[in-house]
């Protein structure tokens, strides 16, 4: 049986990251999603997610934790936009628009929703978050386009299925089969 590959973190080792960077273009911010100038006005947006109905309904302990405790930082000198669990976010000037702010906060919403040691960081938990609010706050259109990007490139955005209970017989039945292939082969 294979090992689960971890980081030094706990999560499931991170293998969608480029996917979901490449797909996530098509909500480019030239694209879609206002612009913003100051961090009050990023923390005022996200503040406005956190306090629709839906987030709430969606993501009940994300939505107690954030609307009380949601930080927003200035990202001088930072070249990435990144989200720091479990309460900040930090955006230099460039990641002031919606898309990255939403992205950001699907991050802190998967840190307070699923246990640490079944999420990677841009896991199906991640990319399922993401659709959900992107379709809430960008609009119908943004969620098709976002979700036919994920499917383009491989973007894994739903629960993975259950593998099924092998019986006992079932096993020795496999086992044999596997000894009479590698006596066939050798």
């Amino acid at each position: 049986m294979a090992t689960t590959q971890r980081t030094q973190y706990g999560h499931l080792r991170d293998t969608q990251r480029s996917k979901i960077y490449r797909a996530e273009h098509v909500l480019g911010p030239h694209t879609l999603g206002n612009r913003y100038k100051t961090v009050t006005d990023c923390h005022e947006f996200m503040m406005s997610v956190i306090e629709r109905k839906t987030f709430q309904d969606w993501f009940p302990r994300a939505a107690s934790t954030l609307s009380v405790g949601l930080e927003v930082r200035p990202g001088r000198g930072a070249r990435h936009a990144f989200a720091s669990s479990p309460f900040a976010v930090t955006l230099p000037r460039w990641a002031r628009n919606e898309p990255v702010m939403i992205h950001e906060l699907c991050h802190l919403v998967v840190h307070h929703e699923f246990p640490h040691k079944e999420i990677a960081l841009h896991g199906w938990q991640f990319s399922q978050t993401y659709l959900k609010i992107v379709g809430d706050v960008l609009g119908p259109n943004a969620h098709r386009k976002l979700k036919a990007s994920f499917e383009e490139n491989r973007v894994k955005f739903t629960s993975p299925r259950k593998k099924l209970p092998v019986a006992e017989n079932q096993r020795q039945v496999l086992r044999e089969r596997s000894v009479a292939t590698r006596s066939a082969t050798h």
